[in-house]
């Protein structure tokens, strides 16, 4: 384990498994637009709750009674904060209770529930909470893994810690000089395996330096490396968070590189060739934010974030997080760190501490910071000395708890009956009491389960957009199939990841952070909400 104070130095953790805490891991845990419905012969949750002034009528579904096979219908879907709605009129919209369709507000045929989650944002504490123990993907304290070693006795520990996230090395001295070869790249793919297996992420770094004196590769054989490794990235980026830079300079940090790559030059080709090497949903992100400004431009903003351009696909790792006033070395040029903070909104955020700084290393300035940059990882293992003192003033548990982001929804608002054939308007209020907005794409469904099982996506809204402490209500017109069964109704909502190899993973599905009024079953979030097919 390296113990440096310099600028821009990773602790690379050895072969350490990060050491179990409780809620490392924790959320511990109008535009219209063309979605699917798909009805399915499944068994669905046993119970069907209803709530509102006006009790549905119908004979209670049964879930093991489906009768109908798979149909596809459509949908609109409207967000407001401000309002953006599909249906500015009522007579286009063919729904159980004639009238209703997004936006819904109060009124006659409409039924809400009210949920009250804590949160953090309204002044609760919600820390020792089940809602805080929570493992959600994609965000939380991270622990360290070599990708070129791994086991999956060590993410069986990790994931038992609490932790969704690992931090995977890849040290490649002994190709400084010669391409990779069959064994290194069949040694990467089975630990990518591993880490799918064990329903986590990784945040993996390429470099060829872990210790001073130690030389980086030339950036020919660098680009050569990057060219190689693109079908395994490709394959494997399902379970990739974010793929830090790498690959210049000691513990690929992007200095003391032996070879001069440490220039913007060859900084640039080497990020263009690794986000050539991703999907187009995957990001890099890069030890200074002038890194990033000088290749790109920016900052990005609302209207730039998400477009898929090389500026939106980078985000940012500190890895001396609160050590000094500069983090030694993160913030160098005028106006990076302001940089930063603009930029993280859009982009993940993840590194560690490095050095006991008190106060700027205490509770109450991480707890600001953390949200002032938008984090979203962290590691758990480094600098112990600080993870210690926040444990110790009380704020561990809620930095554990808030890394990434927090998704509640404190109103549902939905029409008590539809027609085969007709839309059914729900609206979710939905708020993030996390650091950070999730940082990479997944579909938000509406999931109606009764005498069938339907599903709604809502297509035109961006779960990234999430941002925290900005609440968001969105409103489905949600098309129910021709041939739906008649029955009563349960609504849920399904957050899974849209990879199709992870899709039907619960682990990699989002859980509310609602300590009541919401039951998870295999990646749905089961509201106390029905309603009644006629």
């Amino acid at each position: 384990m390296s113990t440096r104070l310099r600028p821009l130095s990773l602790l690379l953790l050895g072969a350490l498994a990060s050491p179990a805490c409780q809620g490392g891991e924790g959320s511990t845990d109008g535009a219209t637009g063309a979605t699917t419905g798909t009805t399915h012969d499944t068994a669905g949750p046993a119970t069907h709750a209803t709530t509102g002034a006006s009790d549905p009528t119908g004979d209670p579904a049964d879930p093991t009674t489906s009768t109908t096979g798979p149909t596809t219908t459509t949908t609109s879907v409207g967000t407001t904060e401000p309002p953006t709605t599909a249906s500015t009129d009522p007579s286009d919209s063919d729904t159980g209770a004639p009238g209703l369709a997004c936006p819904l507000g109060d009124g006659p045929g409409v039924q809400q529930l009210a949920l009250a989650p804590a949160l953090f944002s309204a002044g609760d504490d919600p820390s020792d909470s089940p809602a805080c123990a929570i493992v959600n993907p994609e965000r939380g304290f991270h622990g360290f893994t070599n990708l070129r070693n791994l086991d999956g006795g060590i993410l069986a520990n990790h994931a038992a810690s609490g932790f969704s996230v690992v931090y995977g090395q890849v040290l490649l001295p002994d190709y400084r000089e010669s391409p990779l070869d069959a064994d290194v790249l069949a040694e990467l793919a089975a630990s990518f395996d591993l880490v799918r297996e064990h329903g986590m992420k990784v945040v993996p770094r390429f470099h060829y330096s872990n210790a001073e004196g130690e030389p980086d590769a030339e950036l020919e054989r660098i680009l050569e490396h990057i060219e190689q490794l693109t079908p395994l990235l490709q394959e494997h980026a399902d379970v990739i968070l974010t793929l830090q830079a790498g690959f210049i300079g000691l513990w690929g940090e992007w200095h003391g590189s032996m070879h001069g790559l440490d220039a913007p030059g060859p900084r640039k080709q080497i990020l263009d060739a690794l986000l050539a090497a991703l999907p187009p949903e995957r990001t890099v992100t890069v030890r200074r934010p002038s890194f990033k400004q000088q290749a790109y431009g920016g900052p990005l903003t609302e209207d730039t974030a998400h477009d898929g351009s090389a500026l939106a696909r980078v985000g940012h790792v500190n890895d001396c997080f609160l050590a000094s006033d500069d983090d030694f070395g993160t913030y160098q040029e005028p106006g990076e760190k302001d940089y930063a903070v603009a930029d993280s909104a859009f982009v993940p955020v993840g590194g560690e501490t490095c050095a006991v700084n008190p106060p700027r290393s205490e509770c109450p300035s991480a707890l600001a910071e953390l949200a002032l940059h938008h984090w979203t990882h962290l590691n758990t293992a480094y600098k112990v000395e600080v993870l210690q003192s926040w444990q110790q003033d009380g704020c561990y548990a809620e930095i554990a708890c808030r890394l990434g982001y927090r998704l509640a929804v404190p109103t549902l608002r939905w029409a008590d009956s539809g027609a085969p054939g007709g839309a059914l308007p729900v609206a979710l209020e939905l708020v993030n009491d996390g650091f950070a907005a999730p940082v990479n794409p997944r579909p938000l469904v509406l999931v109606f389960d009764g005498p069938a099982r339907v599903e709604v996506t809502a297509d035109e809204f961006d779960v990234r957009t999430l941002q925290p402490g900005e609440p968001q209500t969105v409103c489905v017109d949600a098309v129910l199939p021709a041939d739906l069964p008649s029955g009563t109704y349960r609504i849920g909502l399904r957050l899974a990841d849209p990879a199709p190899s992870l899709a039907d993973d619960p682990r990699q599905a989002i859980r509310l952070a609602n300590d009541t009024g919401v039951e998870w079953t295999d990646g749905v979030n089961w509201f106390e909400a029905s309603f009644v097919v006629n």
